[in-house]
């Protein structure tokens, strides 16, 4: 029969690979900071939900948020922002505001190259920077070290190296100074903006209880012009778990600070005087939940 000639081909169900957050599973972590300055300012000055999860068969994927109430000192009123009729601020805790997004993983081939890769996606500021976005690999390379490129976007912060948002798009190679092959106590790195054409070198050296920091940023000025600025980092930790530091730019200005577990005593330094009115005592704290 006719029918017989024609053979029906059976549908194939188009593949779908599915991944699933467990957000069930994940690591939550409250986390902030509270400060107290020279001034008389007394406030938490950080205060941060984290959450991190499995993701992508050993990768990891980190949502960090800003709760809409943080508690601190209202200097105007003489009390604090939760006390009296205003308890009602603290259900704004629920509300999360500038959240971030970052998603890494390891192990991952590139171009034969085994490297960890980090994407990160950070919320909007008032700059005008949209969800500024940001991208991170990492590799061992034979016989020179670990490398390290990032690629973001201006007004990124998470994958920027001063923990602060990016003044502009930046594209950065990093890569070790084998400083170890004529010191054990030396390590050193350097990086370079093929933007910005900006670089900086970072020489360090530890033996016991002494730590020392140079860092020199090479900028570009206009045309073949360049200047260079040059920051120092002494920190001693031998005093029974307490910390001294102390840091010097070339400009004269700088910092001492003293720790003790999570707290920090920082007194600024300016024209190599130091300014007490400014100095300030901080506790970083975290409750993993």
């Amino acid at each position: 029969p006719f029918s017989s000639a024609v053979r029906t081909r059976p549908q194939t169900p188009n593949q779908h690979t599915k991944t699933t957050l467990n957000m069930d599973k994940a690591s939550l972590r409250l986390s902030g900071r509270v400060a107290a300055h020279g001034s008389g300012r007394i406030g938490n000055e950080k205060f941060t939900l984290t959450a991190s999860t499995g993701f992508a068969n050993g990768g990891t994927v980190t949502l960090k948020a800003r709760p809409d109430f943080s508690p601190k000192y209202d200097e105007e009123e003489k009390k604090l922002n939760f006390q009296g009729d205003a308890i009602s601020n603290v259900a704004n805790i629920g509300n999360l505001k500038d959240i971030d997004v970052q998603f890494s993983k390891g192990g991952v081939e590139l171009a034969g190259q085994t490297c960890d890769v980090t994407v990160a996606r950070d919320h909007s500021d008032g700059d005008d920077h949209k969800n500024p976005t940001g991208v991170q690999i990492k590799s061992n390379v034979d016989k020179v070290g670990d490398v390290t490129i990032t690629a973001i976007q201006a007004g990124h912060k998470t994958l920027n190296d001063e923990d602060r948002r990016s003044d502009n798009n930046a594209v950065r190679i990093a890569a070790d100074i084998p400083l170890s092959d004529v010191n054990a106590d030396l390590t050193g790195s350097v990086d370079y903006d093929l933007v910005s054409k900006n670089a900086n070198v970072r020489i360090g050296y530890h033996k016991d209880d002494i730590t020392v920091k140079l860092r020199t940023l090479i900028k570009q000025d206009g045309g073949d012009k360049r200047t260079a600025e040059s920051t120092i980092n002494l920190d001693y930790s031998g005093l029974e778990g307490i910390g001294v530091g102390v840091e010097v730019k070339d400009n004269k200005e700088g910092h001492l600070q003293v720790t003790k577990d999570d707290f920090k005593l920082k007194v600024p330094i300016k024209d190599n005087k130091v300014e007490t009115n400014d100095a300030s005592i901080t506790y970083n704290w975290a409750i993993d939940m």
